[in-house]
């Protein structure tokens, strides 16, 4: 597990999000490595590190992280980082002092009882294109992830950057990925964890819809909720500083 450990205070852990790595917290990083001591995972078969089989099943994964990451630091995961984070808060509670899920939902894809989650028709569609053209089901995917973000253009600049800038990432890891969005039902997790968490979500994001507030909050009535107005999927990303400035509350309050 590659882990890249920049700027002084505090422990603060960044999980990336599916088919991303590390680097995609450059606009945030500079900001929050002013404050904390800042550890930049890559998750499996991503960034810098290696891809076996088997890394994303979820003990296995989780189990790597509590053995390679500090006690007791702040944890901020976005989208499928999110749900790693919120799972690792369930599963080693000594290991997360507060959680931070960024455009992330404890259940990815839309059930009878969860409709604030993503159709599973369009869920399906994407995961079959994968296997089709990984190239194209990326660029989508940085597309979907800029919709309704105030600078549209400039989410897409600085992710499709970021994807340039290392290997893509193994395409077993990604189908792995993709299995876990399908399949990682935490809601539990998010009603029972003890660690206080905040959940920051975008207004016009198309992923991880703003709706998701309001059942989370029912879910989890210790909540802190912030629904950052005109951004998409990738907030940190076109509005680093107001970002940073709702995380940097919760973590001090």
């Amino acid at each position: 597990m590659h882990i890249n450990s920049i700027g002084q205070g505090p422990d603060l852990v960044l999980v990336h999000g599916w088919s991303m790595h590390s680097g995609v917290w450059s606009p945030l990083l500079e900001l929050l490595s002013e404050h904390f001591r800042c550890h930049l995972v890559d998750l499996p078969g991503h960034g810098q590190t290696d891809w076996h089989e088997g890394d994303f099943e979820l003990s296995t994964l989780l189990a790597k992280l509590a053995e390679a990451l500090p006690e007791k630091a702040f944890w901020l995961g976005w989208s499928l980082g999110g749900m790693v984070a919120l799972a690792m808060a369930q599963r080693y509670p000594e290991k997360v002092k507060k959680l931070i899920m960024l455009a992330s939902n404890p259940r990815f894809v839309q059930t009878d009882d969860w409709p604030c989650a993503m159709p599973p028709e369009v869920f399906e569609t994407f995961s079959a294109s994968l296997a089709d053209d990984q190239q194209q089901t990326l660029q989508r995917f940085i597309l979907l992830q800029a919709k309704g973000a105030n600078q549209p253009r400039q989410v897409i600049k600085q992710l499709s950057e970021q994807l340039a800038q290392q290997h893509q990432a193994n395409p077993q890891a990604l189908q792995a990925g993709l299995e876990c969005l399908a399949s990682w039902d935490f809601r539990d997790a998010l009603k029972t964890v003890e660690s206080p968490v905040q959940l920051i979500l975008a207004e016009n994001d198309h992923l991880v819809p703003a709706s998701l507030a309001n059942y989370a909050g029912e879910l989890q009535p210790e909540l802190r909720i912030d629904v950052l107005a005109g951004l998409g999927h990738a907030p940190f990303i076109s509005q680093p500083q107001q970002c940073q400035l709702v995380i940097e509350q919760f973590i001090h309050e």
